[in-house]
């Protein structure tokens, strides 16, 4: 399934050894942290002194010498005239889809799932993609973990690449999937609590909590890896009926009952608490001590641990705030916000767990441009990368992403302009 990617990987790998030195731009979230962890254990491995950098998009600026080798990582694919315009060899490892054409200044090589048969929006990640050309570089086989947090930070499947990428981790006893819930470790009340994938909405409740739990006659002060089979069972079939109720989509039920993955090379074992973590650092501004996790420094694990506890807590205060502040459109759901701390997270909770019947697009103005981030799921049918890509260009902005999954920067003064025309373009979709 993975062998014509493969074949790109190779070119990846002939072009990587004329070189002795790399720069690599990396996402700032989950995935693209992941990806720049693996490319970094894997060209330290070989003795290649690179330079590393995270960065929001490719609206930031990509600096280099001419003589260097540029590698994108989770980007690249959907800004062809900037890649175009870089005076350097470069890579692209990416999974999103490819728009336009690429007509690069030296050589360019291009990996990517979507160009070798596979999905990027759910059958593999950047993560991924960065793992295979990391195993054609060296046996890098014991980087597994990292994929496997990639592909959970997108809230991708365990089908086609990333069900062959676990398989093999599983084979060669990087990772152990456990039957169970797909939670984080820890008592069972302050896991419920704080969660936020799933979202069950009892932050600040304890007497719903305590009322949930005893209706599901589960112990809170138990551990959740130390329930039993039949308590397990009783705790899920809890969450399930409140996620319901909640009128949460039901694709997201499948994601944390049945199995869990156990990292067994990495800092933290769980990979639901692992991705979380990577995933705060990102968004509080401190991706290299998420990227520090992930090589595996323990000096920094204390830091990231702090630093994702106060990430949950903030993003569960801001969920109950911005609730009351969702519109209704003719098609979808949306919310603008000033100076909020996060958008896409926002868009991602509410979408998956409160309003999972339309799109939803999150807008937040804060120092002086707009930011989107606009999520849906395969029930509702709509691709969001294009309605994302068309409306942001009406406007004087760029756009783009996954079907499911997209966002786009506009100007502030252009954002009821903008909303109305997504709003046109997904009913158009949905035959409106």
């Amino acid at each position: 399934m993975l062998d014509m990617l493969k074949a790109e990987a190779r070119k990846a790998v002939k072009l990587l050894e004329r070189h002795e030195f790399v720069r690599i731009y990396t996402h700032y979230d989950p995935d693209g942290i992941s990806a720049g962890a693996i490319m970094a254990l894997a060209l330290l491995r070989l003795g290649k002194r690179f330079q590393l950098r995270f960065l929001r998009g490719l609206n930031d600026p990509v600096e280099y010498d001419s003589d260097d080798l540029i590698i994108l990582e989770d980007m690249g694919s959907g800004y062809p005239d900037v890649v175009s315009e870089i005076d350097a060899d470069v890579i692209i490892i990416d999974h999103h889809y490819p728009v336009g054409r690429i007509e690069p200044k030296k050589e360019l090589v291009h990996v990517n799932p979507h160009l070798a048969g596979l999905d990027g929006t759910f059958e593999l990640s950047a993560s991924g993609t960065a793992y295979v050309v990391a195993n054609v570089l060296g046996d890098n086989r014991d980087l597994i973990g990292l994929a496997i947090v990639g592909m959970l930070g997108d809230k991708q499947k365990l089908v086609g690449g990333n069900a062959e990428i676990v398989r093999e981790g599983v084979e060669n006893g990087y990772v152990e999937l456990k039957r169970g819930l797909n939670l984080h470790s820890g008592k069972v009340r302050e896991v419920l609590m704080l969660s936020v994938e799933p979202y069950l909405d009892f932050y600040g409740k304890e007497d719903e909590l305590d009322e949930f739990l005893a209706k599901a006659k589960v112990d809170g002060d138990k551990d959740v890896d130390e329930l039993s089979e039949e308590e397990t069972h009783r705790l899920a079939d809890a969450i399930v009926l409140k996620l319901m109720k909640q009128g949460a989509y039901v694709g997201v039920i499948e994601e944390f009952i049945g199995r869990k993955f156990v990292l067994k090379r990495e800092l933290v074992k769980n990979a639901v608490t692992l991705t979380d973590i990577v995933n705060a650092c990102g968004r509080l501004s401190a991706c290299s001590i998420g990227f520090a996790v992930c090589v595996r420094d323990e000096g920094y694990l204390e830091k990231a641990m702090e630093i994702w506890r106060k990430y949950r807590i903030d993003l569960l205060e801001e969920l109950r705030r911005r609730r009351e502040e969702v519109r209704e459109g003719e098609c979808i759901r949306f919310i603008v916000m000033e100076n909020a701390p996060a958008t896409g997270p926002v868009a991602t909770v509410f979408s998956r767990y409160l309003y999972a019947d339309r799109p939803f697009v999150a807008v937040n103005v804060k120092n002086g441009r707009a930011k989107v981030s606009a999520r849906s799921n395969d029930s509702i049918g709509v691709d969001l990368a294009e309605v994302m890509r068309k409306a942001a260009e009406k406007v004087g902005g760029r756009g783009g992403g996954h079907r499911v999954a997209a966002g786009a920067n506009i100007d502030p003064d252009k954002v009821d302009e903008f909303i109305r025309e997504v709003d046109r373009l997904c009913c158009m979709q949905l035959g409106g």
